[in-house]
């Protein structure tokens, strides 16, 4: 199968996940099977078969309850911000999906500089070390990871990056992050829809954020029907600036030095939808789209073929996520550039979550 025909094939899976019709129909045993095994496990959390561990310090899930697309990386990125100016000393603690650790446990930095190559820890690893400004550290094992977080480094609180499922590790609060324009989707589990868990899980949350809208909608108002004593938010992502790799070096540039400019663009992440709406609300013009698996490990062979369909255009054009596995490759210098996002909440949902964090984690480490 070509790059084209995974393309198309994923594009039809999403739309299936979207929509529903035949792909949520043909795969409904396989969801009821799938179903089955997520409530299992959730009554044996729930009476103490599978054993809960505490952690030394607070921490604070940031996660969701579908697969991919809902901001969550740029989201823990925020929180761990937005707690740092608080006065807290938070670290990041992420599994490390797409890199070759398996059983290791790593510290990824410790103040916007990665010491981890990607191939070991994965995009979204890199790209928060690169970003977070405090330290993170990465392990599949996240009960472990907390542990080295604690003993390695000065922290009085863990942001657990896509932590909802992962219910080993105790927390004071999940935040549950859902998108505003997909939803859930079909409303069906995996693999016949996106679901992770049945949308009733929502009731362990502490707090939903509704991403990619700056108002709650349709989805807000079902999620606050559901989970009427538990605070519904909504954020929206917003391009920042343009950024390239110049010497090992992040720069950082005004996002009209791609406005009406002829781009290729690039991803490799789970629905890129919106990135092709914030990239048209900047006037570009697309010369192609090419698109991977989420976390695509790139090679010799995707560069050589990124660098064809590119002669015809001014600029490459990814996300952030992507740009940390594309600049080892010799593109011609500021050529390759990526769109950073910002996280947008209103004033008043700001404060009202943060002072949540706040309350609780005071209390956890009361």
């Amino acid at each position: 199968m070509n790059d084209r025909q995974e393309s198309s094939l994923r594009e039809q899976v999403l739309v299936g996940w979207r929509q529903g019709g035949i792909l949520r129909m043909a795969l409904a045993p396989a969801s009821l099977l799938f179903g089955f095994g997520v409530r299992i496990r959730d009554l044996a959390y729930r009476f103490g078969i599978f054993r809960r561990h505490a952690a030394e310090v607070p921490v604070v899930s940031v996660g969701n309850l579908t697969v991919g697309g809902t901001g969550k990386t740029p989201f823990a990125l925020w929180l761990a911000d937005r707690l740092a100016s608080r006065g807290f000393r938070p670290a990041i603690v992420t599994r490390g999906y797409g890199g070759a650790l398996k059983g290791r446990v790593v510290t990824v930095g410790t103040g916007s500089v990665a010491s981890q190559d990607v191939s070991e820890v994965g995009d979204e690893a890199v790209l928060l070390a690169e970003r977070a400004g405090v330290p993170v550290v990465c392990g599949a094992d996240r009960v472990a990871a907390v542990r080295e977080a604690v003993a390695a480094h000065e922290i009085d609180l863990v942001v657990l990056d896509d932590g909802f499922q992962h219910r080993r590790l105790r927390r004071c609060l999940d935040i549950v992050l859902v998108d505003g324009r997909a939803g859930f989707g079909n409303g069906s589990l995996l693999p016949g829809g996106p679901l992770r868990e049945p949308v009733s899980a929502l009731r362990r949350a502490g707090a939903v954020v509704v991403t990619k809208t700056a108002d709650l909608g349709e989805i807000g108002a079902r999620i606050q029907a559901l989970v009427p004593d538990v605070p519904v938010l909504s954020a929206a992502f917003v391009p920042a600036s343009v950024i390239h790799s110049e010497e090992g070096k992040t720069v950082a540039r005004p996002l009209g030095v791609i406005v009406g400019r002829k781009i290729v663009t690039v991803s490799a992440i789970a629905d890129p939808t919106s990135f092709y709406e914030l990239l048209g609300e900047l006037e570009v013009q697309p010369v192609d789209v090419l698109e991977y698996p989420d976390h695509h490990v790139f090679d010799q062979a995707d560069w050589q073929q990124i660098s064809k369909v590119a002669h015809a255009a001014d600029l490459i054009v990814c996300t952030e996520k992507d740009l940390v596995k594309l600049r080892r490759f010799p593109f011609a210098r500021g050529r390759l550039v990526a769109l950073r996002m910002e996280l947008r909440l209103r004033p008043e949902d700001e404060q009202l979550l943060l002072d949540l964090v706040a309350e609780r984690v005071g209390a956890a480490a009361g």
